[in-house]
């Protein structure tokens, strides 16, 4: 493993509010969340909006002496506050972003945040010069009004014209999402706001509890894998202050519920600040990312069953049950023209997202894929050869894989125009546009010679 290449970057909610479940800025949760976090060296980066700026201006300051700590802003919703007006919206963020650059003027990188997205939102964004949007929520569809299905995880570059589409190039806007999931059980179960790294979530599912923490540290462990092939894997934590509190002004959850999460965070920063990872902020996070890629980072995932399981529960009920598995082990790919999903021993796409030309954001953009036949299989002492026969069909960004023990083996050859990697000695993936004609590609891998 390349723990270094795992980028851990803890957000916390910190804006004012004024609704039913909440009136104020949640200054207990606030500074509970942040002596938890600061305890394990980890810097908080704080979605602040106008309103909480004047209070928390004195406490931010000091932490982001202290321990780094960062903010992002708050962004208005483009329907329920603005009333789908670009004009109000733009007027909005610069009125707020200025409010926070005059509260804390070493903000060097502006980086807005919401669940709610459209194309409009980025836009804005794009013309205001931020460089990020946190909120994105992968596989999730209704809860909290959001359904992103469709979009990848992680980070990516938005076109601001299909926002959940990453750009054709160099994006100006970087995603990020609300909080990292578990790949392998969201994927199969369809449950992403169960699987996931949210403290309420996974404690009122029964994955999680103040003492017990397996759970996260069976996701962690899935995505700290797979740093062995990817420059950067972008793990994203998120816990709201105002649901660390339970006084007059906010008791989202009850007091036990709160307690449990603090118990749950304190454990797991204790836990992950062990494996020599880079923790960093969510705005240096973007800038770097920004920094590295020209295009959208491909993202290649072999994802586990991280076998613990939820509760029956009202809360694990209410969107008709979870599934429970188990599951197989899948490997899970991005990059900035398709979504692909490959089940351990099958060669085609289990699911393909094409992100080509798609300009419905109501679609989750999956194609059916074409036929696949394997016309030539030898397997000697030293040597596999394999060949693949993909059908006639629309054309598509396409892939294949290749399941096998294969340690030991490394690729001797294959096509032009098919981008290869060895997984975790466990799979071959190739990646390859399908024009639309009959193809052939075949793959030869061979034992290393030994020196």
């Amino acid at each position: 493993m390349r723990p270094e290449n795992l980028i851990y970057t803890f957000v916390s909610y910190a804006s004012r509010y004024d609704t039913p479940w909440g009136q104020g800025t949640a200054i207990e949760g606030i500074e509970r969340t942040a002596g938890i976090a600061h305890a394990h060296g980890i810097p908080v980066t704080w979605i602040v909006n106008g309103g909480s700026v004047p209070v928390l201006r004195e406490r931010i300051s000091e932490w982001h002496e202290q321990y780094g700590d960062d903010v992002i802003l708050q962004c208005p919703l483009f329907v329920e506050d603005t009333g789908m007006s670009k004009a109000k919206l733009k007027a909005a963020l610069q009125k707020d972003w200025r409010i926070v650059e005059e509260a804390f003027p070493w903000v060097k990188t502006k980086v807005a945040g919401r669940g709610k997205i459209y194309n409009e939102v980025i836009e804005v964004l794009e013309e205001l010069d931020f460089k990020g949007m946190w909120g994105y929520c992968w596989e999730q569809v209704w809860w909290d009004g959001i359904t992103h299905a469709g979009i990848p995880w992680g980070s990516w570059y938005i076109d601001s014209s299909r926002y959940k589409v990453p750009h054709s190039g160099k994006g100006s806007v970087v995603a990020c999402e609300w909080t990292a999931r578990d790949l392998n059980l969201t994927f199969h179960s369809g449950s992403p706001c169960i699987y996931s790294t949210d403290p309420n979530d996974v404690l009122r599912a029964g994955l999680c509890s103040g003492d017990n923490i397996d759970y996260w540290k069976n996701v962690f462990q899935d995505y700290l894998a797979n740093t062995d092939h990817n420059d950067r894997i972008y793990f994203l934590q998120q816990q709201e202050g105002h649901e660390m509190e339970y006084t007059e002004q906010f008791s989202v959850f009850p007091a036990g519920d709160v307690e449990a999460c603090s118990e749950m965070l304190d454990r797991f920063f204790g836990y992950i600040s062990t494996f020599g990872i880079t923790i960093t902020t969510l705005p240096q996070a973007i800038e770097e990312y920004h920094a590295r890629n020209s295009v959208t980072a491909p993202v290649f995932m072999l994802t586990r069953d991280t076998q613990i399981r939820p509760q029956i529960n009202e809360y694990t009920m209410t969107l008709g049950g979870v599934g429970s598995g188990p599951w197989p082990d899948t490997f899970l790919y991005y990059d900035h023209e398709c979504q692909m999903a490959f089940v351990e021993g099958e060669n085609r796409p289990h699911l393909l997202r094409n992100y080509v030309g798609k300009g419905n954001m109501n679609e989750d953009f999956i194609e059916k894929t074409p036929s696949v036949f394997v016309t030539r299989y030898d397997k000697t002492g030293d040597r596999i050869d394999i060949e693949y026969k993909v059908n006639i069909w629309s054309p598509m960004p396409y892939g294949l894989v290749y399941w096998e023990d294969l340690n030991g083996y490394e690729i001797e050859s294959c096509p032009d125009g098919v981008k290869t990697k060895l997984i975790k000695d466990r799979l071959v993936f190739l990646r390859f546009n399908h024009t639309g004609e009959p193809r052939t590609v075949r793959l030869a891998l061979r034992r290393k010679r030994i020196e």
